[in-house]
């Protein structure tokens, strides 16, 4: 049963809809459970109707939905007037489907997509190829690095999806019936942090290796060092105070305005020519 709906969770999307959103797939994904607890026919359709109400959540996570609900419809189910018994089961499923699309986007929109972007530019950094930095690079490169470079980004963000997707069903299964259910099943802030402080480092990685390799191919001609540590240092300082001041709760767009206001405060005032 619960292999049967982790599977079916892969097409959760597929029948997305402007008017109840996952609505077709989360019952699609559900009617294992829903064919096994109600084997009267009417009792079965009456089952896929509730499902087939609006629901909208992140879907990598909506494997902790799925699990909780179908541990309510098997109680339900058990009971002599189903219907009573599931009373509660829209506002649980409403309440987990909005706290798990919030911690979803917030790592997998917003941490592990960019992060398979820095894994695909390091791997091809690391095998030699350079023609993502310099365009007119005419360098042979074998086919195998320039795939390997976006499929170890794609493996690494699957393996995330795949890991909660199934863990998810279980952490649910086990807690149906409360509406905080499966949001303990890991420090979820904790997870984002260090998300968050992984993908900076890479980029950190990334803008070092980018300005080192421009620098050893300009130094030569220029011998400017002090404007070399000015170009390489930078947007090494922007990063910085990106963040900085997201660890003191303010918005990227504060530490836009104050990048560009110490900017024109540099070339105004001091005269800093910084190109």
């Amino acid at each position: 049963m619960f292999f049967k709906m982790f599977l079916r969770s892969f097409f959760i999307q597929a029948g997305w809809n402007y008017e109840r959103f996952q609505n077709i797939g989360f019952a699609f994904c559900l009617l294992p459970v829903l064919e096994k607890a109600y084997p009267d026919r009417e009792k079965l359709k009456a089952a896929v109707s509730r499902h087939l109400q609006l629901v909208n959540t992140q879907p990598f996570m909506a494997s902790f939905v799925l699990g909780n609900v179908a541990s309510l419809e098997e109680q339900a189910a058990a009971r002599p007037d189903p219907e009573a018994a599931l009373k509660s089961m829209p506002g649980v499923k409403q309440a987990l489907a909005t706290s798990f699309a919030s911690i979803g986007d917030r790592i997998f929109w917003g941490r592990l997509k960019p992060m398979t972007a820095q894994i695909c530019l390091l791997v091809w950094a690391a095998g030699g190829f350079y023609g993502w930095l310099f365009t007119g690079l005419d360098t042979p490169v074998s086919f195998g690095l320039l795939l390997a470079g976006p499929l170890l980004g794609i493996v690494f963000y699957s393996s995330f999806a795949v890991y909660w997707r199934w863990r998810g069903l279980k952490a649910g299964y086990a807690c149906g019936g409360h509406a905080s259910c499966g949001l303990d099943a890991s420090d979820w802030s904790g997870l984002i942090r260090r998300l968050s402080a992984a993908g900076f480092l890479m980029s950190v990685a990334i803008a070092l290796l980018s300005f080192g390799m421009l620098a050893a191919i300009d130094l030569p001609a220029r011998q400017d060092s002090g404007g070399l540590l000015l170009k390489i240092g930078l947007p090494l300082t922007v990063l910085a105070l990106h963040r900085i001041t997201r660890a003191f709760g303010r918005s990227v767009f504060f530490a836009a305005g104050l990048i560009l206001a110490v900017s024109v405060v540099l070339v105004s005032v001091f005269k800093v020519k910084i190109f």
